[in-house]
């Protein structure tokens, strides 16, 4: 034999003795992928119930959203008519100061008093009160 057929038979067995120690190597390779495929299949399954239980949660909260919406824009009124019978209020009290005090004659706040912008949101604050009122004895018969 020449050194050429030496070396070639030297590796030959270095290539089969690396073939004997990867095989267990490879074994739990394919074991430790086999889990990892089993972990990712359950955490896809996971992800999925999430993802339906969030959807259901945003549908949930959207669903609320529009009906404080709602309920606000109902409110809005009334609020409108506490605002207008407080101005009033403040009209009305600011009118009955100069009154009192003697600084504008008599005639002229006469007129102010009787003023249409003034009595409106006096007039809403009467109507705010007996809405409160009805809506008070409807509530105590259907209790």
């Amino acid at each position: 034999m020449d050194w050429l057929g030496i070396g070639v038979f030297i590796l030959s067995i270095g290539f089969a003795v690396l073939v004997l120690i990867l095989i267990p190597v490879m074994k739990k390779l394919t074991e430790t992928l086999g889990h990892t495929a089993n972990t990712v299949a359950t955490v896809n399954k996971s992800i999925g119930e999430v993802t339906g239980e969030t959807t259901v949660i945003l549908f949930n909260a959207n669903e609320t959203l529009v009906d404080v919406n709602s309920k606000v824009t109902k409110l809005n009124p009334l609020f409108d008519i506490i605002h207008d019978t407080g101005k009033s209020a403040h009209h009305l009290t600011t009118t009955m100061a100069r009154y009192t005090s003697g600084k504008a004659d008599s005639a002229q706040t006469s007129a102010e008093i009787l003023d249409k912008n003034n009595i409106e949101g006096i007039l809403r604050g009467a109507a705010f009160i007996y809405y409160l009122r009805k809506a008070k004895q409807e509530f105590s018969k259907t209790n």
